[in-house]
């Protein structure tokens, strides 16, 4: 199993950032190095939170930590979600060269946690760091619609047109979800260099939150073992299961669905 560095919001209730991603991929048996850039009560969308975010001196300093300790050096993978300030960003973006340098087989995975529904949701500063120093370290992303179409300026509202936008980004890896595929339903795509392989499923009025969050560790925890074709229908299996497990609920019920999973094997 593979140990890999996390680096996203943390919150004590309701899984979202980490709080998903992460077991998804201990569920796995993989070791995670979770960073958190803020760390919250709970996600706003229950109300507002309490907590605080982590100060750039700090998470650099955290880092650093980790790399003197040898940790980040014995890393098979990184992921990175939510970041709240710019400077958290370049920082993580630092320790990420660095540790591609020293081992040119790290698996980076950023899910660009900008927006959803037409807007950003974090400051511009924020995204734009995102893209210019995250972006082009990864060898796999995971944008939902609105973050591939700001991401690479162009529309993604079919199958097709989500494919050709991902095509548009420096990353030789997409995994883009919630593409238009026809009325009432959505599609999730993994595209890699030469291929294009899909999810579609019913379109639902709500879904918890914290869901993309979920499956992009759910992904990350699949591709370490599978190449895309594969973990792409491994991922939205479990993924599918949670959401109906949270049927009703704003809080994603990923428990009993990973306790399942982690016997799970393709």
């Amino acid at each position: 199993m593979a140990r890999i560095l996390a680096v996203s919001s943390q919150v004590a209730y309701g899984p979202v950032g980490n709080s998903a991603a992460v077991p998804a991929l201990q569920a796995r048996g993989h070791e995670v190095l979770a960073v958190p850039t803020v760390t919250l009560s709970n996600h706003p969308g229950h109300g507002a939170p309490a907590g605080f975010r982590t100060e750039p001196s700090d998470l650099a300093a955290i880092l650093r930590r980790l790399e003197t300790l040898g940790v980040l050096g014995r890393c098979s993978a990184v992921m990175t979600g939510y970041f709240a300030t710019p400077e958290q960003v370049e920082i993580t973006a630092r320790t990420i060269r660095s540790m591609k340098a020293a081992n040119s087989g790290l698996y980076v995975l950023v899910d660009p946690v900008i927006g959803d529904g037409d807007r950003l949701y974090v400051p511009q500063a924020v995204a734009e760091a995102i893209r210019d120093h995250l972006v082009p370290l990864a060898d796999c992303l995971t944008p939902n619609r609105f973050e591939l179409e700001w991401l690479s300026g162009l529309r993604a509202g079919t199958i097709e047109a989500g494919v050709a936008a991902a095509r548009r980004l420096p990353v030789p890896e997409v995994l883009a979800t919630s593409i238009p595929a026809g009325e009432g339903k959505l599609a999730t795509l993994a595209i890699a260099a030469d291929t294009v392989s899909s999810s579609v499923t019913p379109l639902r009025p709500t879904v918890p939150h914290g869901t993309g969050d979920f499956l992009a560790g759910l992904y990350l925890a699949e591709r370490l073992a599978h190449p895309p074709a594969e973990a792409l229908p491994a991922t939205m299996l479990i993924l599918r299961d949670a959401i109906e497990a949270s049927a009703g609920s704003t809080v994603l019920d990923i428990a009993g669905t990973l306790h399942s999973w982690g016997n799970f094997r393709l």
